[in-house]
């Protein structure tokens, strides 16, 4: 897990304006899919001060986000707010790891209302290497955010739903759970979709690192599956 807590390059900015233009859809590809995937903001694991970061990385279960971390998502909600273009306004449903660093931020940047829709995939956890990926039961996680018993995919959820049981090698490049991930957004019926997941597992998908909070867009082949990261 880095300890960085900005994006990694200004074509990541959350605050970009629109995302990159598509360029060249196949019109016989069947459609294409635009996600956008929305790193959680800074957590008490990937803090800069080294030695806290380590001990909650090492040490503590579902960590949460630092103040910093706070104000990154609410940073994210005021540049969706004050911009009637962001491509964020776009989307139909935004799907939610169900971390609590994920949650939070969910709630932080699109706010408590059910619009978009709102759904809680263990597909879009972080990688299980660390005691701070270690996830909760879904009871405790509705006694902290209880906004979240009403989301799709609560009912659904195990009481252990993260990789606890994969060896470090599974799920230090978990490509099965990349390929099931990416069906599950192709299965859903939605053309424009947020993800707010963690910088690990995204990277395995996008081929990106991001900071907290950042963004990127990639587009979703929906003929053959094949997955383009945009860059700005």
């Amino acid at each position: 897990v880095r300890k960085d807590s900005g994006p990694k390059s200004p074509a990541y900015n959350l605050f970009r304006a629109t995302p990159p233009p598509m360029q060249d859809p196949n019109p016989c590809a069947g459609g294409i899919k635009r996600v956008a995937l929305i790193r959680h903001g800074q957590g008490y694991h990937n803090w800069s001060h080294s030695f806290t970061a380590l001990y909650h990385l090492l040490t503590q279960k579902d960590t949460a986000l630092t103040p910093v971390g706070q104000g990154q998502a609410q940073a994210l909600r005021k540049a969706i707010t004050a911009d009637a273009q962001h491509p964020l306004h776009g989307v139909e449903v935004v799907i939610s790891s169900p971390l609590s660093r994920a949650i939070e931020t969910t709630l932080l940047a699109f706010g408590d209302a059910d619009t978009p829709r709102r759904c809680l995939s263990p597909l879009a956890a972080e990688r299980c290497i660390c005691r701070c990926d270690y996830g909760r039961t879904p009871r405790e996680l509705a006694a902290d955010f209880p906004l979240v018993a009403g989301w799709e995919g609560f009912e659904g959820l195990q009481d252990v739903w993260w990789g606890k049981e994969r060896s470090f090698s599974q799920e230090f490049r978990p490509m099965d759970r990349v390929e099931e991930f990416k069906r599950m957004l192709l299965g859903r019926k939605e053309q424009n979709i947020a993800v707010v997941g963690h910088g690990g597992f995204f990277e395995c998908f996008s081929g990106v690192h991001l900071g907290n909070c950042g963004i990127v867009w990639v587009e979703l082949n929906t003929a053959d599956g094949s997955v383009r990261t945009l860059e700005g």
